[in-house]
């Protein structure tokens, strides 16, 4: 695959609004005092402005709990929370009515709007209509900022302009879930931002609001289930779509902070909260995340001020930061029938790459991209300002390393070193792991 130096020049012409907030979506599950406020910190040291708390169970008592939590952690910072109710898990909005009427009030619940009311989301659209939800939010404490996830619901994506007219009484705006990464296939595709910008233009022309998702991949083992979508490089590409989008999005969603189920989190996934048969796969010691987090804390600064992603810069004091990650086994060679649930599906689109972004100041010259793997070097490849990413074949068993040299090839950081590497075979998990390995360039 050739180096994709993500450069627009026509963004760079064309003058547009400054963008709005970026949240980060959090799955509710068994949360400590201590982690819930490194959470929120690490959160803020970004420039993530809330969390969009996802609540299945918000009447269970481990979940009244994490909200506590939550809560507590934020008061006294400007990070606020909003609330978005899992329809999948419980889909009867009204289950919800304790919790949002608790916290709307709350100074650190986010809001929105000419009226600065309490922005309310979902995940999925349950099986109501206009009318029912019109008349659940109309019940609540204060009437809702209303921004849900309502990609599944007639018409959304197909006809968003029928879509519009059917529920412009009762939305404030829209979320896309689904758009945040290829759709599953077992032919490696890219990421598109092509049917978001349909559903803008609709959306927009409404008066309503557009919130934007941005993620890595989808990778679940779990309950006789298992699939993926595809990763390699969607989260700088999808970063360079929202960037480069005349007309922007009024937020944008991380998807997500921790939801180690689907393996797209960007920040630590705490034990005491998860399933053991998702730890198999997906846990801090052996799959952490957080490398990516530079990336993204640059890819905010650059979406609030409007830039694309040529634009984007390290943060303050940094020349270049990056983030290299990669599957931890040979894919070609590999059936996974040592799988108790076999190969995902779109196992096919998985790929035997080393995949890295790399964020370059203004002004820096010389400085390349240097991919050894199996002790070989693989690949080298000049760095422009801005974002820089690529997908690297040609992947070798052992050690996996990605370095930025300068115009001398000292090397000014570097990561991998702290991965697994790549093996030959499943890992010993017995799990056919598509998972990343990610390190921070450092």
């Amino acid at each position: 695959m050739r180096l994709r130096i993500a450069i627009s020049a026509l963004a760079a012409l064309t003058p547009t609004a400054l963008a709005g907030d970026v949240f980060a979506h959090y799955m509710a599950q068994t949360l400590n005092g201590d982690h819930a406020a490194q959470d929120v910190q690490a959160a803020l040291a970004l420039g993530i402005d809330a969390f969009v708390l996802n609540v299945g169970m918000p009447n269970a008592d481990w979940c009244v709990s994490t909200v506590e939590q939550l809560f507590a952690a934020a008061s006294g910072t400007n990070f606020k929370i909003l609330f978005s109710l899992d329809l999948y898990a419980e889909p009867d909005p009204y289950a919800f009515t304790t919790m949002i009427n608790k916290y709307f009030s709350h100074p650190n619940y986010y809001t929105a709007g000419p009226s600065s009311a309490p922005m309310l989301s979902t995940f999925q659209p349950g099986s109501w209509g206009s009318d029912k939800w019109g008349a659940f939010l109309g019940s609540l404490s204060s009437k809702p900022y209303f921004v849900p996830d309502f990609d599944h619901a007639e018409g959304y994506y197909t006809n968003p302009e029928a879509f519009w007219y059917y529920w412009k009484d009762t939305l404030d705006g829209s979320f896309s879930w689904e758009q945040a990464w290829p759709a599953q296939s077992d032919t490696q595709t890219n990421v598109t931002s092509e049917v978001d910008e349909k559903v803008l233009s609709a959306t927009h022309t409404q008066g309503k609001v557009y919130m934007m998702g941005l993620s890595s991949l989808q990778y679940k083992h779990y309950n006789q289930d298992h699939w993926f979508r595809a990763g390699d490089v969607v989260l700088p590409e999808r970063m360079a779509q929202i960037l480069a989008l005349s007309t922007k999005p009024d937020y944008v969603q991380i998807q997500t902070w921790n939801d180690a189920g689907e393996s797209h989190y960007i920040g630590p996934v705490w034990s005491e909260g998860l399933l053991e048969e998702t730890l198999k796969y997906a846990n801090q010691e052996e799959h952490p995340h957080g490398g990516w987090q530079p990336l993204v804390a640059s890819f905010i600064t650059a979406f609030k001020n409007g830039a694309d992603a040529s634009g984007m810069r390290p943060p303050e004091g940094s020349n270049v930061v990056g983030a290299m990650w990669h599957h931890e086994f040979l894919l070609a060679s590999e059936s996974c029938a040592g799988d108790s649930l076999g190969a995902p599906r779109g196992y096919g689109a998985a790929q035997d790459r080393v995949n890295w972004a790399v964020v370059l100041a203004e002004g820096v010259s010389g400085y390349s991209v240097q991919v050894w793997s199996g002790g070989e070097l693989i690949a080298k490849d000049a760095l422009n300002a801005g974002l820089n990413y690529k997908s690297v074949a040609g992947v070798k068993v052992g050690e996996q390393v990605v370095q930025v040299v300068d115009a001398s090839g000292s090397v000014i950081i570097e990561g991998g070193k702290s991965t697994k590497g790549v093996r030959q075979g499943l890992p010993t998990s017995g799990i056919c792991n598509l998972n990343f390995q990610v390190a921070q360039l450092a």
